[in-house]
């Protein structure tokens, strides 16, 4: 898999699915064994804000185009 096609992957998720992905790769990159359950509170609560403020500007966007 190219990386243009994760990117175009990642840009189809559900703002749920964005943070969960979100907060593993975070893990994974870090190097952690155990990716999910080793992230604290803070970077899983700014993992969500985030997912969300992305989901509020993608409909935004795409109200604005209509």
């Amino acid at each position: 898999m190219k990386v243009e096609e994760i990117a175009e992957a990642v840009t189809k998720l559900a703002p749920e699915e964005l943070t969960r992905f979100r907060r593993w790769f975070t893990a994974f990159d870090a190097g952690h064994a155990n990716h999910a359950e080793q992230l604290d509170s803070t970077a899983t609560k700014l993992g969500r804000f985030a997912g969300r403020a992305f989901a509020e500007l993608r409909k935004r966007t795409k109200d604005g185009q209509s």
